[in-house]
């Protein structure tokens, strides 16, 4: 089984490739949804959560106050990474879990949606890396629109994150998102053809 790590940057338009892969039929691991489900509520990731910032980052419903640990995080570095140690656990193993599931079930490719795949190295375990990139000023616009951030929150964001020149650097595929739908979809399919035939994705 080849295994694509898929990532991009803040509205970057990974969701559309992700999309897109799941409706031809991939396994789609979704990295985001899986740290959402680390620390529900009445969780083993939740309990870890707490245990390292107290009792008072608990609403009421027992579920985590995303908003006041997402406070205490950005001027907290320490807490930033005690939390991310124990998602990114928990995470991994559930990926691991769904490759485990993908082998079993002999399928040919899986597909690792992971927006931090570079960053927590992830990237070294899977066999191709795809990167979807657009422009940061098509980037600032899109998260402007979708989120209602302003132009300089868009720009903090990106900002923190890896800068797509050095992204690149550690992508086998890059995937051009500045154009149209229909051609970004075109260069999925190219891609994914020629993955699935020629079954060169191990890397050594």
């Amino acid at each position: 089984m080849i295994t694509i790590g898929l990532t991009g940057g803040i509205a970057s338009g990974k969701s559309t490739v992700s999309a897109e892969l799941r409706r031809l039929g991939l396994p789609i691991f979704d990295a985001d949804a899986e740290a959402k489900l680390a620390v529900a509520k009445g969780s083993e990731g939740l309990a870890q959560v707490i245990a390292a910032l107290g009792s008072e980052y608990l609403t009421d419903e027992g579920e985590l106050n995303r908003a006041k640990v997402a406070e205490r995080v950005f001027h907290d570095k320490n807490a930033l990474k005690t939390i991310e140690a124990i998602i990114h656990k928990i995470v991994w193993a559930r990926a691991e879990q769904f490759m485990q599931e993908n082998r079993s079930a002999e399928k040919q490719l899986a597909v690792l949606d992971v927006p931090l795949l570079i960053e927590c190295g992830w990237h070294k375990l899977v066999d191709s890396v795809w990167l979807v990139a657009v422009s940061r000023k098509q980037q600032i616009e899109r998260a402007m629109l979708r989120s209602g951030m302003t132009a300089d929150e868009v720009e903090a964001r990106i900002a923190a994150q890896m800068s797509l020149a050095e992204k690149k650097k550690y992508a086998d595929i890059v995937l051009d998102n500045s154009g149209t739908l229909e051609e970004t979809l075109a260069a999925v399919h190219k891609e994914l053809a020629q993955l699935a035939g020629d079954g060169c994705g191990e890397k050594a």
